[in-house]
């Protein structure tokens, strides 16, 4: 809600859990940009249909079947995306075949192909070939013009061409033809978006809170492991599982479930048993899942307690 006050007219999720709670919360617009293939997901994301504006991504005509036999069980028609893969290889249908695709899913009974999307994100530093983020970005923004040029060209009334990672977000949105970017990971920030040049680390705004519970003469124990940190490894070889907020030069070095071992830098020797670190993890989306609620904190005060719902 604090972002649609500050101009966001949507939100993009990932599963139906995470659909049916912004639902709730009176969210008008949900994109959940994820590929259903469970019959009784895909029906409960109709019935959300009821009280949201809701869609869907499709890549396959597989798929865009098993979206559109409950389209027509509910008697409804479900506005579909179309992802496309721009190169990483995890899902969306490949450039090339974006119209033929696009034939396939329109002609199901039930759904409604409004547009194209695609994730590129910063993968990775070899396949940016020594570009910068911001051609990476725009190369994104146009690639996903393009395709939806094509498609209006071949009869398709594309509307919706969606770009943007939190890296990407901001160079992709430049390229005309962009009608909106999908960032997430911005509104906390994290070590690994700070590594990627998409952020700056003086925005970092999530912290795990870790208290010191052995000490050795160049590193500290906290009681934070992979279950409070994740165990997502540095965008940068070397850079371990995290940062203290309060010493960058103090990198979380070793992980166990229960334990993480930092190496300390010469700042941060004075540590001692007892003290209270804040550690900036590598992956906010990993990390804020594992915990069930947020103290938010201006200037040092509590000001709430936010419950992290819909936890996968």
């Amino acid at each position: 809600m604090l972002q649609l006050g500050l101009g966001a007219t949507g939100i993009t999720v990932a599963t139906v859990a995470e659909a049916r709670e912004f639902a709730a919360a009176g969210i008008a617009d949900i994109f959940v940009a994820y590929e259903l293939a469970d019959p009784a997901q895909i029906a409960e994301l109709l019935r959300l249909g009821d009280r949201t504006r809701v869609s869907v991504a499709v890549d396959s005509v597989a798929g865009g079947r098993l979206l559109s036999d409950g389209a027509r069980e509910r008697g409804v028609e479900l506005p579909v995306v179309l992802e496309i893969d721009l190169g990483i290889g995890r899902t969306g249908a490949p450039p090339e075949a974006a119209i033929e695709t696009a034939r396939d899913v329109a002609s199901l009974p039930g759904l409604v192909l409004v547009g194209v999307f695609g994730f590129r994100g910063p993968y990775s530093y070899a396949r940016r070939d020594g570009k910068s983020l911001d051609s990476w970005g725009r190369e994104e923004g146009e690639a996903l013009v393009s395709c939806a040029q094509r498609l209006r060209e071949a009869g398709y009334r594309i509307a919706r061409v969606s770009a943007g990672s939190t890296p990407t977000a901001l160079p992709a949105s430049t390229v005309t033809g962009i009608t909106e970017v999908r960032p997430g990971q911005y509104v906390f920030g994290c070590a690994n978006v700070f590594a990627q040049g998409a952020m700056r680390p003086d925005q970092a705004a999530f912290f795990v809170r870790a208290t010191v519970i052995s000490r050795s003469e160049t590193g500290a124990v906290v009681d934070a492991g992979s279950k409070a940190l994740s165990s997502d490894e540095a965008w940068r070889p070397g850079d371990g599982f995290g940062y203290l907020a309060e010493d960058p030069s103090s990198h979380l070095m070793g992980l166990w479930e229960e334990h993480g071992v930092i190496e300390l830098g010469p700042d941060s020797l004075r540590l001692r048993v007892g003290d209270r670190v804040s550690i900036v993890p590598n992956h906010v989306c990993s990390t804020l899942n594992l915990h069930q609620r947020l103290m938010a904190l201006r200037a040092g005060r509590v000001e709430a307690l936010w419950t992290v719902r819909a936890r996968h």
